[in-house]
């Protein structure tokens, strides 16, 4: 009988889902107690918005820098490093409560900051994990599941933390918080391996599944030479996947912001009512994650082009997702049926994201966190200026036509996947 592949790679995705979960619980658990904080603290709106924003510039630009230390340190030592400071800083924002509204302030603000740095270098730690310990013909699927984790941290997070302040007082639940995110570093780092030949549960026929061509093996190695900024600044590859997620993670931080705030202004409800069919768009996410990612991964097995499985998923998926927004603007089905529309809008918007870390991979070669980086960091510089377009589109256009704002991002976005070459590495080529 041949040897079954051991299992050493699914306990690897485990533990990433684990990870992003976490972050995304660390990073959404201000905005759950924001209203408490702010009373408590006595501040205004401005300020913690102040402390709330500060997280999404700093991890947009500490992209690159954290990218490039976890090309030169490995993923196991990344995870390790950047997984105790994000603990660590949702613990620091604790003590504001104790310091006074100034000092307090300046405290969370601080520990915000922090966060962004620290979680920055998180995920092109994880995709390097995913690059290593999935091949290219199983990579996307990874990352779909993977990508589906984080939306589902940010609901359960919302879920727990609000029930968790009906009990305690918010200090101590970002000190709870800060619990499994250690325990996890530690017991990540000590059972991990950078490579899968060096993991003591690897059998060989595992080994035999995950044995990479010499390009694809080549990114779990570190860098030792001086990274070639220039040149990998001036990339077309990059340039347009950067520039493609720029335009959809710019209309993908809707759900996260601004949704519940369109249901109330479009069709007058509570926000307990439109808090929970936001959540029914999360669900949607998680699915367009997973189907997209198996959707990818199919096309590329069947048909061994890495254009048509990545670009043409993602595109297609996409141009479905804004024939949704079109619809959800031109009709008046109410409430109900708007969310229902919008879900299946979301199914489809979110089947290009595995997609996206797929090429990221494909194209990165040993520089891969710091394509990553780049990448990421377009696309949370999109979410940022999200936030200050949609004000004045609604003043001019109305909160109705907010769905055509999301059609033409997504629209841009696919524009720009016309021109992202999946082939060969990123610096291939002159």
């Amino acid at each position: 009988m041949p040897q079954r592949p051991s299992r050493v790679r699914h306990v690897v995705l485990l533990g990433l889902c684990l990870m992003a979960g976490l972050a995304y619980l660390h990073r959404g658990c201000l905005g759950v107690a924001e209203t408490q904080i702010r009373g408590d603290l006595k501040l205004t709106t401005a300020q913690t918005g102040l402390a709330m924003g500060m997280f999404f510039w700093f991890y947009a630009l500490f992209q690159i820098p954290t990218g490039l230390l976890v090309d030169r340190w490995g993923a196991r030592k990344g995870l390790l490093i950047f997984g105790m400071m994000s603990a660590f800083t949702v613990a620091l924002g604790a003590g504001t409560l104790l310091l006074g509204a100034t000092v307090g302030l300046a405290v969370l603000i601080g520990s915000r900051a922090l966060m962004g740095i620290a979680q920055a270098g998180l995920f092109p730690s994880a995709t390097r994990c995913l690059a290593t310990w999935f091949p290219v013909q199983r990579r996307a699927f990874a990352s779909g599941v993977f990508q589906a984790c984080m939306s589902l941290g940010a609901a359960i997070g919302s879920i727990i933390t609000g029930n968790l302040l009906n009990v305690v007082i918010w200090p101590w639940i970002f000190m709870l918080y800060a619990i499994p995110g250690v325990i996890w570093s530690l017991w990540f780092f000590g059972w991990y391996r950078d490579r899968p030949e060096e993991h003591r549960g690897v059998n060989e026929a595992e080994l035999e599944l995950l044995r990479q061509p010499p390009k694809e093996k080549a990114l779990a190695d570190g860098v030792t030479a001086s990274t070639p900024w220039l040149r990998l600044a001036t990339r077309p590859k990059l340039i347009w996947l950067s520039l493609s997620q720029f335009f959809r993670a710019g209309a993908n931080v809707f759900w996260l912001t601004w949704c519940p705030t369109f249901l109330q202004e479009v069709f007058k409800i509570s926000k307990a009512e439109a808090g929970d069919l936001t959540a029914i768009t999360f669900v949607g996410v998680v699915i367009g994650s997973l189907g997209g990612g198996w959707l990818c991964d199919a096309v590329y097995v069947r048909t061994g082009n890495k254009r048509r499985s990545r670009n043409g998923v993602a595109i297609i998926t996409a141009a479905i997702g804004i024939g949704f927004f079109v619809l959800a603007w031109g009709i008046s089905p109410g409430v109900y049926g708007a969310i229902a529309i919008l879900f299946l809008a979301a199914i489809f918007a979110a089947g290009g994201n595995a997609c996206v870390y797929s090429v990221t991979i494909d194209i990165g070669g040993k520089y891969m966190a710091v394509v990553f980086g780049a990448m990421n960091m377009f696309g949370n510089f999109g979410a940022a200026l999200f936030s200050q377009i949609l004000p004045p589109w609604t003043t001019a256009l109305g909160w109705a036509t907010v769905p055509l704002l999301m059609a033409l991002l997504y629209t841009l976005g696919s524009i720009c996947w016309w021109f992202v070459d999946p082939d060969g590495e990123v610096l291939d080529g002159k």
